[in-house]
């Protein structure tokens, strides 16, 4: 889990005690597609740790994970995780006080979390996307950067079964270093800045992602409001590079005459076109002028630019 949200099971005795057989270690494949890549063994605790994305405090039919009003189903275990108290930290949620639904009537949940149990190891986990928000940067590259290009989640947990292939003795700066896949997420290789020891326990983990899966469509519906922000986002960075285009055909004389910021603000200019009187006719100051003419010459550059 990336970002970890504690949740304590309030009645895990009952629980337990009607695990039967095997208790409550389940054996888990590898690779989901793939048994022949052998099996790791995963435990549910009274404690453990799920991703704070798949938790809301508000209501929404189209989240099918965990809300204080709609449980879930928690993988491999198979009873309903129901939210009983939210703890909070001022607006961040830390704690989840909860109870597995157990019951043979309960109803089938419409989907399954993840988890990590309380003896977790910690770990940094480096996240890659598109260096570009478009898929053929322009001219304007350094304005197309993609800000999330890196996430960086230094708290993020991962399973204990991992312990005996992430040792740092086995880090090789030359060769592709030991690969995991996380459910969900995609696949991740141990980066050669893990110091992590084994035997102690000691050190720190990290996780470089090479392959990002395809996107849980089953679980989260695409919200409305997020789309529409998305969409109007995306209309004011067009708008936004229109106008720049604009800008660059005005002559610099003329910039605090018909530039569409400008407009309408000054009511009379020098010789060069800088202003010297506002709309209402007072006059504009000495600081003001050299602010003005800063912003021209700034301008004035970047027209010259773009006629070469």
């Amino acid at each position: 889990v990336l970002e970890p949200i504690k949740v304590v099971i309030g009645n895990f005795a009952e629980v337990t005690a009607a695990a039967g057989e095997g208790g409550l270690t389940f054996d888990v494949q590898n690779s989901p597609t793939d048994a022949s890549l052998g099996s790791h063994s995963v435990t549910l605790t009274e404690t453990i740790y799920m991703d704070s994305d798949d938790f809301r405090l508000d209501e929404d039919p189209n989240f099918y994970r965990l809300t204080p009003g709609k449980p879930v189903g928690i993988k491999y275990h198979g009873g309903n995780l129901v939210c009983d108290k939210v703890i909070k930290n001022g607006k961040k949620v830390t704690e989840l006080k909860c109870h597995l639904d157990i019951s043979e009537g309960r109803k089938k949940p419409k989907s399954y979390i993840t988890w990590v149990p309380s003896d977790g190891l910690t770990c940094e986990v480096r996240v890659y996307n598109h260096l570009f928000t478009e898929p053929e940067p322009s001219d304007r590259w350094e304005e197309e950067l993609n800000r999330e290009s890196e996430i960086v989640h230094p708290n993020a947990m991962i399973d204990p079964s991992v312990i005996s292939l992430v040792d740092k003795k086995d880090l090789d700066k030359w060769k592709s270093n030991q690969a995991l896949q996380f459910e969900r997420l995609g696949y991740f290789v141990l980066d050669i800045d893990t110091t992590f020891d084994s035997t102690t326990k000691e050190g720190k983990l990290v996780f470089n992602r090479t392959v990002s899966l395809k996107e849980d469509k089953a679980v989260v519906k695409k919200d409305d409001a997020e789309s529409e922000q998305k969409r109007k986002r995306a209309e004011q960075q067009r708008n936004a590079a229109a106008a720049r285009d604009k800008l660059l055909t005005i002559d610099p004389k003329d910039l605090f005459k018909v530039a569409p910021e400008f407009e309408g603000k000054y009511s009379k200019f020098d010789d060069t076109g800088l202003p010297t009187h506002l709309a209402d006719g007072t006059e504009v100051t000495k600081s003001a002028k050299k602010k003005l003419e800063k912003e021209r010459t700034k301008h004035a550059k970047k027209f010259a630019k773009s006629k070469k």
